[in-house]
């Protein structure tokens, strides 16, 4: 494993079990047994080290930018995969606000991304409903949904931590039981058949 590479596994790691301000580039180093100079070497500040972790996670979330599912299988098997990724860099989504408020590029790429991935949700939605799966008759209703899957996604950390909930795998999982169960509201009876042959 390349230096860098080793790097970004000792701030995952850190990060996680504590928060991004209490682990600082010398803590990283000093896990490593390596210089703050030699880490300094390879990653300006922590700033660059959270950037190179987002870019590694959205990586993982989405290996191809322009996929969008196509069946109701396919989007439940994204969500797990997601629920996964979002418990290996949990330290992110616990911190998105602070982590956008201090890093511009961050702030900003962070949105890009966003935007791109809330209309391949409302592409995916109206797809459903042309298919006779969900029943969206109106835009606002899709435009509605696909805030409530991403604040789901993106901001169902915080709310357990807001409530006092136990942090663990299967808690962050729910965030994507939430969702799963939002979008069953708006199932036809055909989509409701599709569902029941997934979880059978």
């Amino acid at each position: 494993m390349k230096t860098k590479e080793r790097i970004l596994e000792t701030a995952l790691a850190l990060f996680n079990t504590s928060n991004t301000q209490a682990a600082t580039t010398n803590h990283i180093a000093a896990a490593m047994g390596m210089s703050p100079g030699n880490l300094h070497y390879h990653y300006k500040n922590r700033e660059e080290i959270i950037f190179s972790l987002y870019e590694q996670m959205h990586q993982k979330l989405f290996p191809d930018v322009a996929f969008i599912p196509q069946t109701l299988q396919a989007l439940a098997l994204q969500h797990q995969q997601f629920a996964l990724i979002a418990w290996e860099y949990r330290f992110f989504y616990r911190e998105l606000l602070f982590l956008l408020s201090r890093d511009e590029r961050l702030k900003e790429r962070f949105k890009t991304d966003n935007l791109a991935y809330k209309h391949r949700i409302e592409i995916m939605l109206r797809t459903f409903h042309d298919k006779g799966w969900v029943h969206l008759p109106l835009e606002n209703m899709v435009l509605h949904l696909s805030d409530t899957i991403l604040l789901f996604l993106q901001f169902w950390h915080p709310f357990l931590e807001s409530i006092g909930g136990t942090m663990d795998e299967y808690a962050i999982k729910g965030g994507v039981r939430r969702i799963e169960g939002t979008l069953r509201s708006f199932l036809t009876p055909e989509g409701l058949r599709i569902l029941a042959s997934i979880e059978s």
